[in-house]
């Protein structure tokens, strides 16, 4: 018998390990109104940006097409959308709408006043979060997961024991028929190739390439004159970490072994087919974590080598390191240690069980740091200017 977990049935046929209310604040101002209504409503989570006016072209696109999937992500159970106005409020509710959920808007011009508008959204979300307490889980097998697979604060430990026990961990859930997505654009640069060899076919080898090439251009329009020679970073360098094919070599580790089923837009969610994919992101872990989290990942699992504390709200976030001097600084942020792996030598293959059984008890309802501190952002990538 394969592992279960208990989970949220959602309408699209996908499978919650959370059954929050979402209230969306449509763009920036309307954050602090958003802000007000989570904070007088438990059972809720904040999604905002810090954009949202007059966006244009590529920055609109993938702005509308991270909401949308954020409110999708099935450990929403329902969806509140504070707006300025109805138009791109009703837009957004149509599109999340169309995977069953219960949607519900505020537009803060037809209201004309910022107190009406919490005083409704107050009350529309005390009422969803009491429908949804009234939900109970169903057993689903673990097929039904999509993880994603994040690091950041890279150091010496993170290619030789957290990045590997990650992967372990991920060879595992896929072995069971789940979904994992590893993101961060410039973290694979240097390592491209070995992902283009793990390809299915040749049209996922040129596509991996291709994300690379496009992210270096991007990096000259912004000022880099190299991206790789930016690369370690000066913390990475701090922690130890020499050159760019050392920290990527390590980086693409957290994904496993597993063949590369295709490469996801930022924001996007897999087609269906379970596998091992990767989404075209930058590297901050707010703005990657955002985009898996729309890409429709119920976890993250997140690596880190000399401590970062940010989470997403929507997908819980575990935390880990394989440092054995972070875990003791950073213990009450860190959700799993396998710095034993180092000094105790540990098998990366206990180290990736204990990943596993952790990333169980998370999706049955065990709370993340993260979670209980509510240290959590979302930041949705911008390729360009705002207009």
């Amino acid at each position: 018998m394969g592992y279960e977990f208990a989970g949220f049935q959602r309408r699209d046929g996908r499978v919650g390990i959370r059954n929050y209310v979402a209230v969306i604040s449509a763009m920036d101002n309307m954050n602090p109104i958003s802000k007000r209504i989570v904070e007088g409503v438990r059972g809720t989570i904040l999604i905002s940006d810090l954009f949202g006016r007059i966006q244009a072209g590529k920055n609109h696109e993938i702005r509308f097409r991270t909401l949308v999937g954020l409110g999708r992500n099935p450990n929403i159970g329902r969806v509140l959308i504070i707006s300025l106005h109805s138009e791109t409020a009703e837009a957004l509710a149509e599109s999340i709408s169309a995977s069953g959920k219960e949607v519900e808007y505020i537009a803060f011009q037809d209201k004309g006043s910022t107190l009406r508008c919490i005083e409704e959204g107050l009350r529309i979300a005390a009422k969803m979060v009491k429908e949804c307490s009234t939900e109970k889980p169903d057993w689903h097998p673990l097929s039904e997961l999509v993880m994603g697979v994040e690091c950041g604060g890279s150091d010496f430990s993170s290619g030789i024991s957290g990045n590997p026990a990650v992967g372990n961990a991920s060879d595992r859930l896929l072995h069971e028929g789940g979904t994992v997505i590893l993101s961060e654009t410039p973290e694979i640069i240097g390592a491209e190739h070995v992902l283009a060899k793990r390809s299915v076919n040749q049209d996922v080898a040129n596509n991996i390439v291709k994300c690379v090439k496009e992210m270096e251009a991007r990096a000259k329009t912004a000022g880099f004159s190299d991206i790789r020679a930016s690369n370690p970073a000066a913390d990475n360098v701090k922690g130890g970490l020499t050159t760019l094919a050392e920290k990527s070599l390590g980086a693409i580790l957290k994904a496993g072994n597993a063949p590369l089923q295709g490469v996801l837009r930022y924001g996007e969610s897999p087609p269906g087919v379970p596998g091992f994919y990767f989404m075209d992101t930058p590297a901050p872990a707010c703005e990657s974590m955002t985009a898996l989290a729309a890409g429709g990942a119920q976890l993250i699992v997140f690596n880190t080598g000399l401590g970062n504390p940010i989470a997403n709200p929507v997908s819980p976030t575990i935390k880990l390191t394989g440092n054995p001097f972070t875990f003791v600084k950073n213990s009450d942020d860190l959700d799993i240690d396998v710095s034993d792996i180092i000094t105790n030598g540990l098998p990366i293959e206990k180290a990736g069980e204990r990943v596993l059984g952790e990333i169980l008890r998370v999706a049955n309802g065990k709370m993340t740091f993260s979670e209980i501190l509510g240290i959590t952002q979302s930041t949705i990538s911008i390729l360009g200017p705002s207009i």
